[in-house]
């Protein structure tokens, strides 16, 4: 093999991971896609700091448990499709930022975010400032999950997982 036949490195499918039902079809289409390519899943979940808690302080006793949970249920939900999966928890000011930021330095390949409407009495999608954010600043395509306020959150789970992860 030549040094002109030699693979880059693994893409990168970055999940913006929260406690929704969306995340967790958002982290299932990640890993499909990164079975496809042969790639690898990062998982972000960003706890937001207002700007009078220092972001290098240590997550808030309530915090720990619920973000082990998570992390916990990402690590689950991936290990089914035998891809590499990094979790990874930062603290930031804003959760698009934090997920362009780690978009661009591990150079992802897409983003996949989940959307969960409220129930709005507008007739159209209003989309999260998260969200809008993420899709105005990426460098890389954005999968959006959508799921109407009028679906319940079953929906968003997988079908062939009895488990409902």
């Amino acid at each position: 093999m030549g040094q002109d036949d030699t693979p880059g490195p693994a893409p990168v499918f970055l999940v913006a991971y929260g406690a929704g039902p969306m995340s967790d079809a958002q982290l299932h289409l990640a890993c499909r896609s990164a079975n496809d390519v042969g790639g690898i899943v990062r998982v972000l979940h960003v706890a937001v700091r207002t700007r009078h808690v220092p972001l290098a302080a240590p997550l808030l006793p309530h915090e720990q448990p619920q973000v082990e949970a998570l992390l916990d249920r990402a690590e689950r939900i991936a290990q089914r499709y035998g891809v590499p999966c990094y979790l990874e928890v930062v603290q930031a000011r804003s959760v698009g930022d934090a997920v362009v930021s780690d978009a661009r330095q591990h150079k992802a390949r897409a983003i996949f975010i989940g959307l969960r409407d409220q129930d709005r009495p507008a007739a159209r999608i209003l989309l999260s400032a998260t969200v809008r954010q993420v899709l105005k600043n990426a460098p890389c395509p954005v999968h959006i999950g959508y799921l109407p306020a009028a679906l319940p959150d079953d929906y968003a789970r997988d079908p062939d997982d009895p488990s409902g992860l």
